[in-house]
């Protein structure tokens, strides 16, 4: 019986923890497409945030591989997800995600911040030639989370980060200035990340004495 009760709480504690992550995601997400006017954050934040909602879900095969005493594997596989993390994480300057906004805003306000930071550019493919190729913007929305990226490109290694700086001030004004209602989306968020939190929540308000004493058990055997 105590077998069957440990797998129970090992079972639950592994729901709440990859489940948790994710309603927390969608609720962030919510209040961000809720706000009165769209928020602007750096691509690399953005990008570590959505790498630690999934994270949890490495920890899956880990007690298994150790209760087989596969070790090697074990490492073999952490090794390899940050190899993969390192490759894929952006780089400082390599571009921004702006929430609750559609791309045509975007395009819209980018241009105008542009303009007044007294930037040319030219419209290439979608995207933008700046200052006369230093920079190169390219943008990509997605409808679902209603969000665009803006991604930059350097003609040099180094990037303009003074140039930088007065395009997200600019930019980041006239994103303020905007009053918007609240989204339907925004709403769907919100509603999702706290049905997703339930689950978890009474999963483990079910098994409330399971856990505390196999927690107690842990730290006074």
């Amino acid at each position: 019986m105590d077998y069957l009760a440990n797998d129970e709480v090992v079972f639950v504690l592994k729901v709440f923890v990859n489940v948790a992550p994710v309603a927390v995601y969608f609720l962030v997400l919510g209040l961000l497409n809720s706000q009165p006017c769209p928020r602007l954050v750096n691509g690399r934040s953005d990008f570590v945030a959505l790498t630690l909602v999934f994270v949890p879900m490495l920890v899956w095969p880990a007690p298994v591989l150790l209760r087989h005493g596969l070790w090697p594997l074990l490492l073999a596989g952490l090794l390899a997800a940050v190899v993969g993390f390192c490759a894929l994480l952006p780089a400082k300057w390599s571009g921004w995600v702006i929430y609750n906004v559609t791309e045509r805003r975007c395009r819209r306000h980018l241009e105008n911040a542009l303009t007044a930071c007294g930037l040319t550019y030219e419209v290439t493919d979608g995207g933008y030639v700046v200052a006369d190729g230093q920079v190169r913007i390219r943008l990509a929305s997605f409808a679902l989370l209603q969000n665009v990226s803006v991604h930059f490109e350097f003609r040099e290694k180094h990037p303009p980060t003074a140039l930088l700086h007065r395009l997200r001030a600019a930019l980041e004004a006239q994103l303020h200035g905007l009053a918007l209602l609240p989204s339907a989306s925004g709403a769907c968020m919100l509603a999702l990340g706290v049905l997703l939190l339930i689950l978890p929540l009474w999963m483990m308000n079910n098994h409330v004495d399971a856990i505390v004493e196999t927690i107690t058990r842990l730290l006074f055997a």
